[in-house]
C-alpha cells in the first residue's frame, strides 16, 4: 500500500503521462505542468496542459477496512481510502487548438488505463511509495452543475476543462496495533467441583 507521498505521486504521474506522450509532431511544444488555483484565476499564457489538483475526499463505499497486515504478519492501522479530484485545462493560443488539445488528452488518458505502480513510482525521487501490486484507476469523471459553475466563476480565464477523478488511494498508517502476544495454553476449568461451604 501506499506511503503518505503518494498524492504528489499521483499527480506527477499524470503529468508524466501527459508530457511524454502528447504528439509532436501535431503540437508542437507544449508545457505541461501542475497549478495552484490562484496562479490560474490570474491566467495563463502559452500553449500547453494545466493540471489542477482540486479535490481531496474520503472514499466512504470502502471506509470500515480491517487492519492492514503486513508480510511478516504484523497489524497495523486500517488504510486510508482516498479519492483524488483534477482538472486538465488546455490552454492555447486558438480554440481550435485547444479543442484538438482536449480531444487528444482525454483519448490518451482513456488509453493508458489504470496507473501501474511503476509508473506511479517513476515521477518522483523516491521510488517505493506504492507497492508492486498497486494500481489506480483514473476515470473521466464530468462535475455536477454546481461543481461545473463554481469552476467557471473561479478560473474564468480558462473555461474549458475536464475532470478526472483518480479512486481508492490507499494510504498506509505506520501505526501497529498491539498485540497480546500468542495463546500458547488454555485453561477452561471444566469438571472442577466448587467447594461447599
Amino acid at each position: 500500500m501506499a506511503q503518505h507521498q503518494a498524492i504528489a505521486a499521483v499527480a506527477a504521474a499524470i503529468r508524466g503521462l501527459i508530457r511524454e506522450r502528447y504528439p509532436r509532431d501535431a503540437f508542437n511544444t507544449l508545457t505541461v505542468e501542475m497549478y495552484q488555483a490562484k496562479e490560474i484565476e490570474k491566467g495563463l499564457t502559452g500553449d500547453g496542459f494545466a493540471i489542477l489538483p482540486w479535490r481531496v475526499t474520503i472514499n466512504t463505499q470502502r471506509r470500515g477496512r480491517g487492519p492492514r497486515v503486513d508480510i511478516f504478519g504484523r497489524r497495523f492501522r486500517p488504510s486510508l481510502p482516498i479519492d483524488l479530484s483534477f482538472l486538465i485545462i488546455p490552454v492555447a493560443s486558438s480554440a481550435e487548438k485547444q479543442l484538438r488539445m482536449l480531444g487528444w488528452v482525454m483519448r490518451a488518458l482513456e488509453d493508458a488505463g489504470p496507473i501501474t505502480a511503476a509508473q506511479l513510482n517513476d515521477y518522483l525521487t523516491e521510488d517505493n511509495i506504492f507497492t508492486v501490486e498497486e494500481d489506480v484507476d483514473l476515470v473521466c469523471d464530468p462535475l455536477a452543475l454546481a461543481d461545473q459553475l463554481n469552476m467557471w466563476d473561479r478560473i474564468r480565464k480558462h473555461p474549458l476543462f475536464v475532470n478526472y477523478l483518480v479512486r481508492m488511494v490507499l494510504i498506509d498508517s505506520n501505526q501497529a496495533l498491539d498485540d497480546n502476544g500468542e495463546v500458547l495454553e488454555r485453561g477452561f476449568g471444566v469438571g472442577m467441583a466448587e467447594e461447599a461451604i
